[in-house]
């Protein structure tokens, strides 16, 4: 026959203390309470095999509670944590392109091109190597002749033929040693190669409305030409007809008198 632990025996009698149906008389031994039926008190000599299976039932359900494993913090996070609904997710995919089309949208337009603004692009690509960024030339320390100050318009009065030939054929197409511009310039006439630095001719590398723009830069900005709204729309016309307008000149450049 197998013994029943003792410990099984003081756990049911604990119990049946606190259910009323011993006494404990603080020996460790228990006297059965009376029955409702009127029976006498009787000293029980231990446990009954009722107590004895319902404490083992307690045991093991506790055991069973004690060794039940518990998941890591992060897990009932990750478990518990509101997940990212599905229409989120084209509206992530088409953002990027949203932002893309807003940002073209709101970008300010570019500034067009005139005959000043391409004449200047023009200029300052080629023509300030020489004779510098504001046009003092040999007086700023460069080697061409000075554009500033109204000198242009002293050699050239008008914007004619003879400013764009200059422009066009330089130096060496109106021959070395030959006046160019206003024979009655103060100062005499400026001669073609006199000064050593020869004039190169653009015509070959340049359209003819670049020539004109950088022509009009040279006048109206660097030398101080002034001119009525009325001229200056025949000539932004004149420059449109000869093809103006299409692009910013820089590439390549067209060189003052020398």
């Amino acid at each position: 026959m197998t013994e029943v632990p003792e410990y099984l025996f003081e756990r049911s009698r604990q119990r049946r203390i606190a259910l009323g149906l011993l006494e404990d008389d603080g020996s460790g031994a228990t006297v059965a309470s009376d029955s409702a039926d009127g029976d006498g008190g009787q000293v029980s000599s231990g446990p009954s095999s009722a107590d004895v299976i319902a404490a083992a039932k307690a045991d093991a359900k506790l055991e069973q509670i004690t060794d039940t494993e518990v998941d890591p913090q992060w897990v009932i996070a990750a478990n518990t944590r509101t997940k990212i609904p599905m229409w989120v997710l084209p509206v992530m995919f088409f953002l990027p392109l949203w932002a893309f089309v807003y940002v073209k949208m709101t970008e300010p337009p570019p500034e067009p091109v005139t005959a000043i603004s391409e004449g200047a692009a023009t200029y300052a690509a080629q023509c300030a190597s020489c004779h510098g960024g504001d046009g003092a030339g040999s007086e700023g320390g460069g080697v061409g002749r000075p554009l500033y100050n109204g000198e242009v318009l002293l050699t050239f009065p008008k914007l004619d033929a003879d400013l764009i030939l200059w422009l066009t054929v330089g130096s060496e197409g109106i021959g070395i040693g030959n006046p160019y511009g206003a024979t009655d310039r103060p100062g005499g006439a400026h001669i073609s190669g006199e000064t050593g630095a020869n004039m190169p001719g653009f015509g070959g590398t340049l359209s003819e409305y670049k020539i004109y723009s950088v022509a009009r830069y040279i006048r109206e900005v660097l030398s101080g030409e002034s001119i009525s709204d009325e001229e200056i729309a025949i000539r932004d016309a004149e420059w449109e007809e000869l093809g103006g307008g299409k692009d910013v000149g820089g590439g390549h450049g067209g060189h003052g008198g020398h």
